[in-house]
């Protein structure tokens, strides 16, 4: 049998199997190879040549390839580390060189700026991230962040390390540490001294900065956490024993926990004064400052003189900065998240009475509601009139974006709500639960969130639907009275008929583009509000010259109605714009883009309904625009909230794995309560 499979190989796969070493062997060579370079790395005598030696040792590490397990590489360093400890003559000589080569190394500028990059415009440290990936490094060979770039170029090859379990690190430390020299770290010692203060005076420069006193609690200069920080730091590097290092050690622990809690009532603060992503990028950097900062204390200062749980938490926390610092997809990931924050600080905060959180405010929001479609099927009727005028793309567009922008103006002035338009208002109040929450805490709270906002939508649709639809009717029944004459031709209703129907038109696409301009509309609200609130403008226009002409309690009068609208304001002229020019910018481009507003698509269904009289069904086709209808509104409220929620979980990092149980959370709440999902219950 065994010939009978010989003889079924091809002549090709016979000669290698012949030719092909014994696995021994190949062992025996890449043993032979280890020990080479290691020999090699011993005898250099200068620093350049030491760098290179020492990449071709850790290359051998990674022979198994980029793609090889953790495992497998793991245990490619085994492999080193047995040799080293069995062979006397390799270890003495390469411990040597390896701690020569260190002391020749500075490593201040690794430990302190490695992730804490200096504020840059994004084009400008883009620019420096892709230069640094093609050319070598410019960075002179005493800085170790040159040999760790080298080591490290990307996450693939960072993974192995950061994956490391804690024995294999121990028993590295322990190869690297010459015997009976206890001395042989001081260098890399005196280096974190120094990032050490690098890091304090940086938390202390940054954290008394104009924008940050402004923003924390009204401390003196000596008081405030970020000045202590620096303050204990300094002390402690001076410190010349343990008795004296440990009372400092615990105060400087308080401080770092105060500066946390000053950063937390700063996101609190912006909600009067305003936020920039500068701000916000200030702040990302001293809550990694003190996490560094950190680090570096528990390794100088442990009670246990081995403590290499210390040395590895610190050195990841080192290697992951470093990376960052060369990686473009950290780069625009840290920028949107600084970017979302921004949004979610502020977008919506005048947006907070858009949820029904108790009865009366329940039923207040059918009463607004009510009245929103009732003045919408003004807005439909004249919007109508104008898309069927015959006037050019852009006057079509500009009227018909007027009629929205004063529409929705007057809804705001009378305290009306338009269904769809509130969940993309509500993104700074659902942020802050995610802010301020962890754990089981944040899922219920979200959930009764999530509830207050669902039926508090429905009552606003609802209440929408019922008087646009009536109103509609009314309103074309009454023409047809006084002018004899249908409202809509027939061959118009046909073709309203025809755009609702989500089998014979892009309705569902459309109405998902009318939930994107709904939260981008929102953003811009908050972000008009933000500009006018970071700079003061209220306080402006309240202390304007003007004020000994008129009276300065006529301008603080003025004032307060701008600040409390100018969101509303915004948003309002925004979302009326985007809604008239967008099939204006499709027509330019040969783009079919049409708007699906699901008060102002049904407020064209009643118009077109009424007009066709008797024949209001229209072969069946009115049950598929009730269907288009229904579309209309799902993808209208699940888009803008969806975008909404997405950048609040994006702005504070919350990851997948949570949101899905988020997901199942709200769906097992609805099940076992549905009725709180449609009306507020005690």
């Amino acid at each position: 049998m065994g010939s009978n499979l010989e003889e079924t190989k091809a002549p090709e796969q016979l000669a290698a199997v012949r030719d092909s070493p014994p696995i021994n062997s190949r062992l025996r060579a890449d043993r032979t190879r280890l020990q080479r370079i290691l020999q090699e790395f011993s005898a250099e005598s200068n620093l350049n040549r030491r760098l290179l030696s020492f990449s071709k040792l850790v290359d051998w590490t990674r022979s198994a390839g980029r793609l090889a397990s953790a495992s497998q590489r793991i245990a490619r360093v085994n492999e080193l580390l047995s040799l080293l400890e069995a062979d006397v003559a390799l270890r003495v000589p390469f411990q040597k060189a390896f701690h020569v080569m260190l002391g020749e190394t500075q490593a201040v500028g690794l430990f302190a700026e490695a992730g804490l990059h200096p504020r840059e415009s994004l084009w400008s440290e883009a620019t420096r991230r892709v230069v640094e990936r093609i050319l070598p490094s410019a960075r002179v060979d005493e800085d170790l962040s040159k040999l760790v770039f080298r080591l490290h170029p990307d996450d693939r090859y960072s993974a192995g390390f950061l994956q490391w379990p804690e024995e294999l690190f121990q028993r590295t430390v322990r190869v690297l540490s010459p015997d009976n020299e206890p001395h042989a770290w001081n260098r890399q010692k005196e280096d974190l001294r120094q990032a050490l203060v690098l890091l304090g005076t940086h938390v202390a420069g940054v954290g008394l900065s104009p924008e940050f006193r402004e923003r924390c609690h009204p401390y003196v200069v000596e008081d405030s956490p970020f000045y202590r920080v620096q303050q204990l730091v300094g002390e402690l590097t001076h410190s010349s024993s343990a008795s004296q290092a440990q009372p400092l050690l615990k105060a400087l622990r308080e401080e770092t926990i105060s500066c946390r809690a000053e950063l937390e009532y700063m996101h609190e603060r912006m909600e009067q004064t305003g936020v920039s992503t500068a701000l916000e990028f200030d702040m990302f950097t001293i809550e990694r400052s003190l996490r560094r900062l950190t680090c570096i204390v528990d390794v100088l200062y442990s009670e246990r003189a081995d403590d290499n749980q210390a040395v590895k938490r610190m050195l990841d926390d080192v290697l992951r900065g470093r990376l960052e610092d060369l990686s473009l997809r950290a780069l625009v990931r840290e920028n949107t998240r600084l970017l979302a924050r921004k949004i979610v600080e502020r977008t919506g905060k005048t947006g907070e009475h858009y949820i029904a959180n108790t009865r009366s405010e329940y039923w207040g929001m059918w009463r607004a509601a009510l009245g929103g479609g009732l003045l919408t099927v003004a807005t439909a009727a004249i919007k109508i009139r104008v898309t069927t005028a015959g006037f050019p793309p852009f006057a079509e567009g500009f009227l018909a974006g007027t009629d929205y922008a004063i529409s929705f103006l007057v809804l705001q002035a009378l305290g009306l709500a338009l269904a769809t338009k509130q969940p993309s208002m509500t993104a700074a109040t659902y942020a802050n639960i995610v802010r301020t929450t962890q754990g089981s805490e944040r899922w219920e709270k979200l959930t009764v969130f999530i509830t207050r906002i669902t039926r508090t939508q429905l009552a606003a649709a609802l209440g929408n639907l019922l008087t646009v639809t009536i109103g509609g009717i009314v309103f074309a029944s009454l023409w047809l009275h006084w002018f004899a004459a249908p409202f809509l031709p027939e061959s118009s209703s046909q073709y309203v008929y025809r755009t609702l129907d989500p089998l014979a038109s892009g309705t569902g696409f459309y109405a998902a583009l009318t939930g994107v301009i709904l939260w981008t509309s929102a953003l811009a609200g908050g972000w008009v509000e933000n500009f006018a609130t970071y700079n003061r403008l209220a306080d402006a226009i309240a202390d304007h010259p003007l004020g000994l002409r008129f009276g300065f309690d006529k301008m603080r009068r003025i004032s307060d109605i701008f600040e409390k609208n100018i969101s509303g304001w915004s948003a309002s002229i925004v979302l009326g714009y985007s809604l008239g020019f967008v099939p204006t910018f499709g027509h330019f481009f040969g783009v079919p883009l049409e708007v699906r507003h699901v008060t102002l698509s049904t407020g064209t269904l009643a118009l077109a309904a009424t007009s066709l009289g008797k024949d209001w069904l229209y072969k069946n086709w009115f049950f598929h625009t009730l269907l288009g209808i229904a579309i209309i509104f799902v993808l209208n409220l699940g888009v803008s909230f969806g975008i909404a929620s997405w950048v609040a979980l994006r702005a504070y990092s919350v990851p997948y794995s949570d949101q899905v149980q988020l997901l199942k959370f709200v769906m097992k709440s609805f099940f076992r309560s549905p009725w709180r999902f449609l009306y507020p219950t005690r």
